[in-house]
């Protein structure tokens, strides 16, 4: 007997970091690409990684940089789509690349370059 899985927990058996269900506003952009400011809202999140609804279409293996305020930005790549649109939007799964505290990090710089 062949014991099948929900796709949704195949693939959080795969993450390092489990990813705790949220309901934050982001915006983000695609570096390089023709995808204007948009903004998304995170479903969940990890240290690692998150997912994200937006009515954007994007595609695999983008890097967007992501903020939550100013004082949050992320540099990430889509891992994950799930082409259907649910209510106009797509979901999204991001790999984290690199997480900055924006006014934070620019003091601390100047602190060490002093």
């Amino acid at each position: 007997m062949i014991r099948t899985i929900p796709l949704e927990r195949a693939i959080a058996e795969k993450r390092r970091h489990p990813r705790l269900p949220v309901d934050l506003t982001l915006d983000f952009h695609a570096n390089g690409d023709a995808v204007e400011k948009c903004r998304g809202i995170i479903a969940d999140l990890s240290r690692g990684g998150m997912s994200f609804k937006t009515n954007a279409q994007l595609e695999k293996g983008m890097c967007l940089h992501l903020s939550l305020d100013s004082s949050l930005q992320i540099r990430g790549e889509i891992r994950y789509i799930d082409g259907t649109a649910v209510g106009g939007l797509y979901r999204y799964g991001v790999s984290f690349h690199k997480i900055g505290f924006g006014e934070l990090d620019k003091q601390r710089n100047d602190q060490e370059n002093q």
